[in-house]
């Protein structure tokens, strides 16, 4: 059977982690206790649950707003308690949707919006909720607010993509729904693609523009591990969008950044656009000689 619908990626992150700390069988009942969670919040909305993916679910909705109400009040849901949640249960999360047809087969579901809302969720950072341009259009509410990301590429698809995120909280929370500087490029345009060098203590690792978001942190999730105890779990991110490579804070204590010889600035909860070749320093300035750090340099493809 083919419907339009919005499809739901909700993806808890660090579980890898926790598998670690506390073994299989206790993970797996807590991961399990999360998910269920979720399950019901879906259903309570007016949702359908598809399936559970390990430590997440796929859901679907036959309506753009309900889908968008329902992701919100899960944020709020689960940040709300954050402070009172034994650590079993710190887990971060992160949401993907997009609408369009689906073709509902044997308890699944096909199409492109469920791919689209899959690789918008692998994009998403914790606490984030992104959607594409056919949710944004068909969810619009006056309670609702879209936050343009702009044109970006999207892993699988020939074509870059206009993507929003969805604004939930208006607290702490918020300042990791990153403020991204609207001079950036909201049109989509032939752009250069680039290669990002990152080393530090002899490693080097480059990445390619398919490869983006990547993680800076000291979680062994991250792309770029950095191990040192001022470093947050999760650090900060870089995308590719629009031609440019955002570096975002995510951190508590902030990250300093340097071009070529200029001075460091340092960069807390926001966006910076990367070029040429630096320095990223992490949780702590370069005026202090045990700074954890890794060089950068951008070149064209």
């Amino acid at each position: 059977m083919t419907t339009v619908a919005t499809v739901v990626f909700i993806d808890i992150s660090g579980s890898t982690a926790l598998f670690e700390t506390l073994g299989n069988e206790r993970a797996a009942r807590a991961v399990a206790g999360m998910t269920d969670a979720f399950k019901q919040v879906v259903v309570q909305a007016g949702g359908r649950v598809v399936k559970t993916l390990g430590d997440g679910v796929l859901a679907i909705f036959n309506s753009s707003g309900l889908a968008v109400s329902a992701m919100t009040m899960l944020m709020r849901r689960h940040y709300g308690q954050w402070d009172s949640l034994p650590p079993t249960q710190k887990f971060h999360v992160r949401v993907g949707m997009s609408t369009g047809e689906v073709v509902l087969m044997e308890g699944d579901c096909y199409g492109d919006s469920v791919n689209m809302a899959s690789r918008l969720c692998e994009k998403a950072s914790h606490r984030e909720i992104w959607a594409s341009a056919s949710t944004m259009e068909s969810g619009s509410r006056a309670d609702t607010t879209f936050v343009p990301m702009g044109w970006m590429e999207v892993r699988g698809k020939s074509e870059q993509h206009m993507l929003y995120q969805v604004q939930w909280s208006d607290t702490e929370a918020q300042e990791v729904i990153t403020a991204y500087d609207s001079s950036l490029p909201m049109r989509q345009e032939t752009v250069v693609q680039v290669r990002l060098r990152l080393a530090s203590g002899g490693v080097e690792r480059v990445f390619e523009t398919h490869e983006m978001p990547i993680f800076i942190g000291r979680s062994s999730d991250s792309e770029w591990v950095v191990l040192d105890r001022r470093v947050s779990r999760q650090h900060g991110r870089i995308d590719w969008r629009g031609g440019n490579l955002i570096f975002t804070d995510l951190s508590r204590y902030g990250t300093w950044l340097t071009f070529g010889s200029s001075p460091a600035t340092v960069v807390r909860r926001e966006t910076v656009q990367l070029h040429g070749a630096g320095v990223m320093y992490f949780g702590v300035s370069p005026e202090d000689p045990t700074a954890p750090s890794a060089a950068f340099s951008i070149k064209p493809v």
